[in-house]
């Protein structure tokens, strides 16, 4: 939990999650701060105490808190790929589309369909596969090709797929079966 304090009064504004559950036992953890905001302004961090190792967490219910990570960050079915060479001009953002499709179309379900997002001037990629467990198979079998993870979800993301997902239940449609 990440708190800020103003005038002696400490609030609660975050929730960070780990990527991966710890594993038993003692392990070495790094802590990252990202280095500019979303639009690439510098920030500067001060941190006065950290605490590792397990510990409940410190602010109980905060979903009542605008702003609290109390979603699931993770998208289960599409991966970030990152450490890709910088594109220049749209055919090479063609090429990459089309290498990424063509190396993740095994995950693609029964069709082999994947959707891949690459922009120009990037050095990443989004690729989205036909299920979660696909999703989890290409993270094992493409590691040691690509730099990949679970891509991360934005609170209005999660919002869309809640209200999509109580929809459906509403209209008693089943919704992200495995297509076999």
């Amino acid at each position: 939990d990440l708190f800020m304090q103003s005038e002696g009064n400490r609030v609660h504004c975050a929730r960070l999650e780990h990527r991966a559950d710890l594993p038993e036992g003692k392990v070495s953890l790094m802590l990252q701060f990202p280095s500019s905001d979303d639009y690439g302004n510098p920030e500067n961090w001060q941190v006065f105490r950290v605490w590792w190792g397990r510990k409940p967490i410190m602010a109980g219910d905060i979903s009542g808190v605008a702003g609290a990570n109390t979603y699931d960050s993770v998208h289960k079915k599409k991966l970030f790929i990152s450490g890709l060479s910088k594109l220049h001009m749209d055919p090479e953002v063609d090429l990459r589309r089309a290498e990424l499709e063509r190396a993740f179309r095994k995950y693609g379900g029964r069709q082999g369909l994947v959707t891949v997002s690459v922009q120009k001037n990037s050095t990443f990629a989004f690729v989205e596969v036909a299920t979660e467990q696909q999703a989890d198979l290409a993270l094992l079998e493409m590691k040691d090709r690509y730099k990949l993870n679970k891509a991360r979800r934005t609170k209005h993301e999660a919002l869309i797929e809640k209200r999509a997902a109580e929809e459906a239940a509403a209209s008693g449609k089943v919704t992200d079966t495995i297509d076999w």
